[in-house]
């Protein structure tokens, strides 16, 4: 079965160093924030109303007053609790994600976002649910998938206020 794994970032905050800095600074910026995941499968059968947290740190170069690139490494996921067979359980997917985006700043403090992300897996598995043999829910997801991130984000004193959306491109199921 195909899925599509999005990740939207709903309030993703983090504590900056500094602001937008100089051309050819570099800043490292540690950040934690909240997720919200949906994951669409063939059939049109999803996972809706997964919220997650996601903490991790940022690094950006600025290569002039305008344009930075950055690159990051997070970890982040989400807990759904679903009725499986009468009985309740809870499916946890956590993800190293590993973003690499361009940002363009239209005015000061102000930076639109786009990359891509590499995302491997940490953590797949059921709360509750009995396994079958030795088959883990685990199994069932590929190691590795990209997603391409696009965003807005607000710097404000010392602190950046980040909008993020993963578009999945990749099958996140065997």
């Amino acid at each position: 079965m195909k899925k599509i794994f999005a990740f939207i970032a709903a309030a993703f905050m983090a504590i900056s160093v500094s602001a937008q800095s100089e051309a050819g600074s570099f800043t490292l910026q540690p950040n934690v924030g909240f997720t919200y995941s949906t994951a669409t499968g063939d059939g049109g059968k999803s996972v809706d109303g997964a919220f997650g947290l996601t903490a991790g740190v940022e690094g950006m170069y600025m290569v002039n007053d305008q344009f930075g690139a950055a690159f990051g490494l997070n970890y982040t996921g989400y807990n759904v609790s679903k009725t499986f067979l009468k009985e309740d359980v809870i499916y946890s997917n956590y993800y190293f994600n590993i973003p690499v985006t361009a940002n363009y700043y239209v005015i000061p403090g102000l930076a639109l976002k786009a990359g891509v992300a590499l995302n491997i897996l940490s953590t797949a598995k059921v709360d509750g649910e009995s396994e079958a043999g030795n088959v883990k829910f685990k199994d069932f997801y590929k190691s590795t998938f990209f997603s391409i991130p696009v965003g807005a984000s607000y710097e404000f004193n010392d602190f950046v206020f980040n909008l993020r959306y993963n578009f999945g491109v990749s099958n996140i199921q065997k």
